[in-house]
């Protein structure tokens, strides 16, 4: 496909995606903040991955987004095209623009997983140590960034078929499977269980367990539609590139870090409360004793 001599078709695809960053960084920000007001309702060992997921998102739009709107503006319209220094930071730029991304996938991998666990070992789950965690999380960053710095020192020697089709097309092919799977097996053990529990910390995980699969399948949902046409342009011959398709795809796309917080928001009673207190600046009472509240409130309880 030849680049567009006209901005007039680059510039309302330019201010959605730059609208669509600034959403994702606010909505993002709003998000961890209520995570650190509501501590003793939000924060627990089971939503550290939550959270983290959100410092991911929010990189996407501080630094992902705009280098992907950089990098396809000068893809396609040239009244906007520079030249680049060197060629390592092209690629460089080019790691960087993925990297947050997929990370935000392998979190999502990881939650499923942690879910996983905490449907079928629940018992083992509630003593999970602190240092799991955060030894999950570094996993989560090397798997990405081992990703990104094999695709920079191949790019020179491998045909980029190749690295679509093992770094990127098999990447989430592996991710779609493993949080699929995941979902699948929890689904089938809930449902076949005998003996249902239902004391308050069950039912909570449970809630959280669904709040996770709804994420996750809302990100697959976005991230679905690049793989296959990632896959079609690398891979296939009958597949041409169209400039309003490809756009789309990654408005799609980088909308997945968009969507979490209005899921958190919709499934999660203890973030509405935090949202409602941080937007009208209503004091936190869930943390202060019965006996310290005024004797009115007693009162009328």
């Amino acid at each position: 496909m030849q680049p567009f001599s006209s901005a007039s078709q680059c510039i309302p695809w330019l201010v959605v995606l730059i609208i669509e960053c600034l959403a994702i960084l606010i909505l993002n920000i709003i998000t961890i903040a209520v995570f650190v007001k509501k501590k003793r309702q939000l924060q627990r060992r089971s939503t550290h991955l939550i959270i983290h997921l959100a410092i991911v998102d929010l990189l996407v739009g501080a630094v992902s987004g705009p280098l992907q709107i950089e990098i396809r503006v000068v893809r396609f319209c040239p009244q906007w095209n520079y030249r680049r220094e060197t060629t390592w930071s092209r690629h460089i730029s080019f790691a960087f623009v993925h990297l947050f991304s997929f990370t935000s996938l392998t979190n999502l991998i990881a939650i499923s997983l942690e879910r996983l666990h905490a449907t079928f070992c629940p018992f083992r789950h509630r003593f999970v140590r602190k240092w799991v965690h955060r030894a999950i999380i570094i996993v989560i960053w090397l798997i990405p960034i081992v990703r990104e710095a094999a695709q920079i020192f191949l790019w020179e020697i491998v045909d980029v078929v190749v690295i679509a089709t093992y770094l990127y097309i098999l990447f989430y092919a592996v991710s779609l499977f493993s949080i699929c799977v995941s979902y699948i097996l929890i689904i089938i053990k809930v449902r076949c269980s005998r003996h249902p529990q239902f004391h308050s910390r069950t039912k909570r995980e449970r809630k959280l367990t669904g709040t996770a699969l709804i994420v996750s399948l809302v990100s697959l949902l976005c991230f679905l539609p690049g793989m296959i046409y990632a896959a079609c342009l690398h891979l296939s011959f009958t597949c041409f590139m169209n400039f309003h398709i490809y756009m789309a795809v990654l408005v799609l796309f980088l909308g997945n870090s968009l969507v979490n917080p209005i899921i958190y928001s919709l499934r999660m009673p203890g973030f509405r409360e935090g949202l409602l207190q941080l937007v009208y600046r209503v004091p936190d009472l869930s943390g202060i004793a019965p006996a310290n509240l005024p004797l009115r409130n007693l009162s009328r309880a």
